[in-house]
């Protein structure tokens, strides 16, 4: 198998949108953190918000937006929350 193949099977659209979520998540984590904010707050806020945006926002204004998608994309907010809080 060559590159091109095994980079066509492991880069998906669903491992582009996990990505984006997750490091999203950490950047803006780890921003607070370092600007002198609680962490617990901080990553406590973050999953807050995360969970009104997939599951109020992108259930209401995204189009053909189903609940597993939205579990899938808070996921990947939760996974970008802890890396930036223990980063």
């Amino acid at each position: 198998m060559n590159l091109k193949a095994l980079l066509a099977k492991i880069v998906t659209p669903g491992f582009i949108t996990f990505n984006a979520h997750c490091f999203f998540a950490a950047f803006v984590v780890q921003t607070a953190i370092h600007a002198g904010a609680n962490r617990i707050v901080v990553c406590s806020i973050a999953a807050a918000l995360a969970a009104a945006k997939e599951f109020y926002v992108d259930k209401h204004f995204e189009a053909n937006q189903s609940f597993l998608a939205n579990l899938k994309d808070y996921a990947g907010y939760l996974c970008g929350i802890a890396l930036g809080a223990f980063v």
